[in-house]
């Protein structure tokens, strides 16, 4: 047997999205290596859970990789099996394209951080495999990763309560917010966008707890609470909402990237979105945002079309950014 291990200095807490996909990184290149994946804990960061930070391997409690179809042992299990490994027999390396060929029965990539979106030197047909495991935010395709049955459970519950056809609305605000976002998110706007559809019922949800829609017909979480309030981890709850977005008729997010967070059996295009571009390019103050919802339409999981990890370019709206925080920092 042969392993492929991860080993990161510094643990940086981000949300479950961004831990999500650096999972799949690993994954993908143990699959493509033909290596076992050990399997780290990541942190996920308190800023999106009332302060508290979680430390977790995010499998089986957030989602499950059995379609994934990876071999891999947890970090923990893995520690016995590696003292009896000789060291003559393990290759510690940095940010270089892994040997296929390698007779080593442990790999190790030593990095300054568990940031693994950032290694440059993967390989093309790592990155892209990653893609296809995530899905969110890399192109429109739907998601390897399957629910696990307890967030199941609790969605379907949910969602055998709200009348047919039922529209599922996740509204992303907070880091990836702007003005003119914000404003295309007014109440009365995405009402109105929605007039359009044939619905009984809208389950809507948003990382913005001050957020409200005021209409007979729309439903958030609270509605349900006697269905979540065991749970405590936020991160969970966030998960139980974008099942039950997943499962809806109709399926809303807020950018053309924000694929099914969920693998679903349902491939019929149901999806729309409020913007025309990526949460990669949230930031740009200038986009308009179009005044009717955009058809999102599934991709082959072979297209690499659209790019992951987009850099951020020096534009003119981000440069005007920059100084007006100057400015407020400096008068206020």
């Amino acid at each position: 047997m042969k392993y492929l291990q991860y080993k990161a200095s510094t643990k940086h807490g981000e949300g479950l999205l961004d831990r999500r996909m650096c999972l799949m990184i690993l994954l993908a290149e143990a699959k493509l290596s033909h290596r076992i994946a050990v399997l780290p804990k990541f942190l996920l960061g308190s800023q999106h859970n009332n302060g508290k930070k979680i430390e977790s391997y995010l499998i089986d409690t957030y989602f499950d990789i059995d379609k994934l179809q990876v071999e891999y042992i947890l970090d923990e299990e893995f520690a016995e099996r590696k003292k009896k490994i000789d060291t003559a027999h393990i290759l510690n390396i940095k940010n270089k394209k892994i040997d296929q060929n390698s007779d080593k029965t442990l790999i190790v990539r030593n990095l300054p951080s568990d940031n693994f979106w950032k290694l440059k030197k993967l390989g093309a047909e790592v990155i892209n495999l990653a893609k296809n495991y995530q899905g969110v935010g890399q192109k429109y395709v739907i998601p390897l990763v399957t629910t696990p049955e307890y967030i199941k459970a609790i969605g379907d519950q949910i969602l055998n309560q709200l009348e047919r056809p039922v529209i599922g609305l996740h509204l992303r605000r907070g880091d990836r917010l702007n003005k003119r976002l914000n404003d295309s998110m007014n109440e009365k706007t995405i009402i109105n966008k929605l007039e359009g559809f044939n619905y009984n019922s809208v389950f809507y949800c948003s990382n913005d707890q001050n957020y409200r829609i005021n209409n007979d017909n729309y439903f958030s979480i609270s509605k349900f609470k006697h269905l979540v309030e065991s749970i405590g981890d936020n991160y969970l709850l966030f998960c139980v909402e974008m099942y039950i977005v997943d499962n809806c008729d109709i399926s809303v997010r807020t950018f053309n990237d924000s694929s099914p967070f969920y693998f679903i059996e349902d491939q019929s295009n149901k999806n729309y979105s409020i913007c025309n571009y990526s949460m990669h390019g949230s930031n740009n103050q200038a986009k308009n945002i179009p005044d009717e919802l955009i058809k999102c339409d599934y991709v082959s999981y072979a297209s690499n079309d659209r790019k992951g990890f987009a850099k951020r370019g020096i534009t003119i709206p981000r440069i005007l950014n920059g100084i007006r925080k100057v400015f407020k920092s400096v008068f206020k």
